[in-house]
């Protein structure tokens, strides 16, 4: 009689079959999967090249971007220096410019004072005139007395100063002392040329229209001269 033996084999035995196939279903897998990646043309070291070549070219993109801002900095700076400088030497110009008119004006004056045109030899009126302050009624006057032609002679005496015009349809004239703070007459006492100027203020309700000027010198060798000017205000 035949007798039919089984034998058990080991669980630990059976545990390591198990796992080797699991290990090899998974690399048979992975396999399928990167060949069919390649098949497909997606290759990963093709991959990791393009990115490296990507980050090096922006990289490069980003340097240049930097020294492009930095480029543009300078640019700026160095318009904004033009710009300042150009400003500065605009001022200048300006002011050299008034002051070459100026330096004409007073080149002017003093010609006046040599030899001015159609003047008599002795005492002469150079010139008159009236600013606007620009406060209210109130008005700067500037008068220039000279003495022509090599007179080394001192002139002096006083100068009536009136301001004619209307008040309430009335004609009505209001010397300088009424006007100012100028108690009297104005005096003056000079050998080439003399500047007599100050301040007035016109009565409320009075409407000028001309200064009469007359200059009385003492000396008998000065003869008494009049001037009269219209009221035309210059702006300061």
């Amino acid at each position: 009689m035949t007798h039919l033996v089984v034998k058990a084999r080991s669980s630990s035995h059976s545990r390591w079959i198990l796992a080797l196939a699991v290990v090899l279903v998974l690399l048979t897998a992975w396999g399928m999967f990167e060949f069919g990646r390649y098949r497909s043309g997606f290759d990963i070291l093709t991959v990791q090249q393009q990115r490296s070549e990507y980050a090096d070219q922006l990289a490069a993109l980003a340097a240049e971007n930097n020294q492009l801002r930095e480029q543009k900095a300078i640019l700026d700076r160095s318009t904004q220096i033009e710009q300042e400088a150009y400003k500065q030497l605009e001022t200048t110009v300006t002011g050299l410019q008034d002051e070459l008119l100026e330096l004409k004006g007073e080149l002017a004056f003093y010609r006046g004072i040599i030899s001015p045109p159609d003047a008599a030899k002795g005492l002469n009126v150079q010139s008159f005139e009236i600013r606007n302050r620009g406060e209210g009624r109130t008005y700067d006057y500037k008068l220039v007395l000279t003495q022509i032609l090599n007179n080394d002679a001192l002139a002096s005496g006083t100068v009536v100063f009136v301001v004619e015009g209307q008040q309430e349809g009335k004609a009505k004239e209001y010397p300088l002392r009424q006007l100012s703070k100028q108690n009297g007459d104005l005096h003056f006492r000079f050998k080439y040329f003399q500047i007599l100027e100050g301040a007035l203020d016109l009565p409320e309700g009075f409407t000028p229209s001309k200064v009469s000027i007359t200059v009385k010198p003492r000396t008998k060798s000065h003869k008494q001269l009049s001037q009269s000017y219209d009221w035309v205000v210059q702006e300061s």
